[in-house]
This record gives C-alpha cells, structure tokens and sequence, in this order.
C-alpha cells in the first residue's frame, strides 16, 4: 500500500470520533441550560439560597403590612365613637411599631376622617321663642321674670316685650312660625285672643280671659294663670281664706278675682264698679261659682258694718276712685293690688298709712308667671318645673320683691 493510500484511510477512521466528541460537547452544553448558571464566580447553592432568602423577605414584607392594616381595623371598631378629640388616636401606638414606608401615610389618611366623625356634640335644649304682647307694653316686667327662670332652668330660651294692638293680633299670631313656643298676654288681648285658640282650659273659659297661649304644633292652646297667680301671691303673704270679698273694677280682671275669692273659700262677694250695666256680667259668673253677690257703686265701698277679710282692687296703676275705706278697715282687711307700676297706688299709701298690709301686683305677675313658665315648659299649668323654689326664688329677685310679695330692702 502505498503512503498516500494508507494517510487517507487514517483520515477516514479519525472522522467519526470528531463527530462523537461534538455530540458530547452539545450535551453538556444542553444540560447546562437546565441548571442555574453561576455568575461572578458564585456557586450555584450560594445562587439558590439567595433566591430563598429574597422570596422569604419579601413574604414577610407582606404578612407585616397585612398584621398593621388588621390591627388598624380592629382599632376603629372597637374606638367609642364620642371619645374626645383631644385624647391620642388609638392609631398612634401601631405607628411606633416597624412597618413598610407606606403605612403611616394610610394612617395620616385616616385619622381626619376618624377625628370629625368622633367630635363630641353634648345635646342643647332646642331655643325657643316666646314674647308679652301689648299696647303699650314697654312698662312691663315680664321679660325680667321669664328670662330669669330660663336661666335658672339652663334654657337657651328668649322673651321679649312687642307691641301689639287688639286689631293686629290675628295677622301676628297666624305670622309665628314653628320657634315660637308661646306668648303672655296683656288687656284687652285677654278677651281678642279667644277666638283664635283651638282650645282653652277650665278657667280661661270660666273668665273669658286667656292670658297665655301655648304654641303646640297646630294648636293654639289658652290657658289662665291670673287666678292661680292671685291665689299663690295672697298664701304667700300669709292669707289662706277669706270669706268675704271686696272686688274693685268690673273688667276682665275682675273675673280673675271673682274666681281667686271662690278658690281662697269665699261665700260673699261685694263688687263695687263704675259702671253697673256694663258689669252685669258679674252675677252670672258668681252664681256658677256658688257665691252670694252685690253689685255696687264705689261711693258705697264701705257702707257696711262687715269688714271684708280681703280687698282687690283690679283697677289701673294711679287710678283714684270714690272708694274710700275706713282706717278701721285698713287696719284689719287685706289689701291686695293688682297693679305695680307706679308704686305705690293711692290705695296702697292708704293702706300704709294706717299699717294695714298690702299686697303689690308684681307678686301676682310673679306666681302667674311661673305657671305661664310650667305651660311653656311641659304644656301642664300643674306640673312643677325641676328645682322649682330656686326658679321662683330667682323671679322673685329679678323684680326686687321677697317671697312674700314685699319689696326687697335696697
């Protein structure tokens, strides 16, 4: 064989181990692919256990964040909603605990919102409107003994003095509008106001006089605390009873004290008026109230030997009248004004005079407004306000008089 023959058969026998070593190569490399490739020198177990550790971190990353937001729920559900907003958010002690950037930035979120809706409110008695209405009306006291009782009440409740005539009343009433709780009422509203009510209770029909109305939803309630005024003020300076009664005047007044005499046991009544055909009116009231009565002139005030237990005289402030009493008279009978201003009345210094007791009006102004403060307050003339003494004591202050009706030393 010659050399060249024997060179290429070599060739031909070498070719397939070239082949073969290819495929191990490819192989290898194949299986290479499979397995994670170790970069700068690290190990493939040191490359795994770095992978471990960031999937590990990153869980409880979140397991964290996930344990705040519960305790933050949880936190708000159980936080009283009236908690005062000066006291620490319950959020506040979670904050101090490690958690993700983003979660403080959830809470500053939610706390505004947490501290309106838990802003105290402490309830108020609603306020109320109520006024005296009259012509004129700027004289009278009544602002000062409603508003002290309100107060002393702890009610954020109004009153004022408003003129306003007979003619003009409807149009105010039918004007209020649901602020308004009530109103006092002075002559001749007394009378106007009665077609206007809804209803009226026993004694303002009784007297055909209303001087409180109450305001309660549509209706239009009337009510009379003149006479119990009367009553209270006269036990209050010491007379329960008396038997027989001298009225003065025949106004609607008049009908208060023709009822108060009933209610203090009166039998007999003597009425001395101006004017008899204008007061007859009287006789019927008193037959209904079961007392024996005499309609007479002032001139004949004190032509009789009996001495009346008890003298009212319904007339105006600074009134004079034909009526002349005896100091015998003065002496032994009760005197009981209902006016008040100015004080004291031509009578009331007659009284004096001699050292006879006298009664002033505002200590009725004061007893009636305080029924007219029970209307207004529970729609009940007989139902006694809270603490009611130190009401009263503080009306009785208010207009200078003690609790006997007597004016307080300055």
């Amino acid at each position: 064989m010659s050399d060249t023959s024997k060179q290429r058969r070599d060739e031909d026998l070498a070719e397939p181990a070239v082949l073969e070593d290819d495929t191990v190569e490819e192989s290898q490399t194949d299986e290479a692919d499979e397995q994670p490739a170790a970069e700068d020198g690290v190990s493939e177990a040191s490359a795994e256990a770095s992978i471990a550790a960031l999937v590990e971190a990153e869980r409880e990353r979140q397991a964290e964040e996930a344990a705040v937001e519960e305790a933050e729920e949880a936190v708000e559900r159980e936080s009283p909603h009236d908690e005062p907003e000066d006291e620490a958010e319950p959020e506040s002690e979670t904050a101090s605990e490690p958690e993700p950037a983003k979660a403080p930035t959830k809470q500053s979120t939610k706390a505004p919102a947490k501290s309106t809706a838990s802003k105290p409110r402490k309830p108020k008695t609603p306020s109320r409107k109520l006024a005296v209405l009259g012509s004129p009306i700027g004289h009278s006291k009544s602002p000062l003994l409603h508003q002290a009782a309100y107060e002393a009440l702890g009610m954020d409740w109004s009153y004022e003095a408003i003129d306003v005539t007979e003619d003009a009343l409807p149009e105010f009433i039918a004007g209020l509008g649901p602020e308004w709780r009530g109103l006092s009422l002075t002559m001749p509203l007394k009378k106007a106001v009665l077609p206007l009510l809804t209803e009226t209770d026993r004694i303002a029909e009784q007297t055909g006089g209303a001087n409180t109305v109450l305001l309660d939803g549509e209706a239009v309630r009337g009510f009379n605390t003149d006479v119990a005024g009367i009553v209270r003020a006269l036990q209050a300076a010491g007379l329960e009873q008396a038997h027989y009664v001298h009225i003065l005047g025949g106004g609607a007044t008049a009908a208060s004290a023709l009822v108060a005499a009933a209610e203090l046991g009166a039998d007999r009544v003597d009425a001395h008026v101006r004017d008899l055909e204008r007061s007859a009116w009287i006789e019927p009231l008193a037959n209904q109230l079961g007392l024996r009565v005499r309609i007479r002139p002032f001139a004949q005030a004190d032509r009789s030997l009996d001495v009346p237990d008890l003298v009212i005289s319904t007339l105006p402030g600074g009134t004079t009248t034909e009526a002349v009493y005896t100091d015998s008279t003065r002496r032994r009978s009760v005197l009981f004004d209902v006016a008040y201003e100015p004080w004291p009345t031509p009578l009331a210094r007659q009284w004096e005079s001699v050292g006879g007791r006298v009664v002033s009006g505002l200590a009725m102004l004061a007893h009636q407004a305080l029924l007219q403060v029970r209307v207004f307050v529970s729609g009940d003339p007989l139902q006694p306000l809270e603490d009611e003494e130190a009401v009263l004591a503080a009306m009785l202050d208010a207009v200078g008089i003690d609790a006997q009706g007597a004016p307080l030393e300055v």
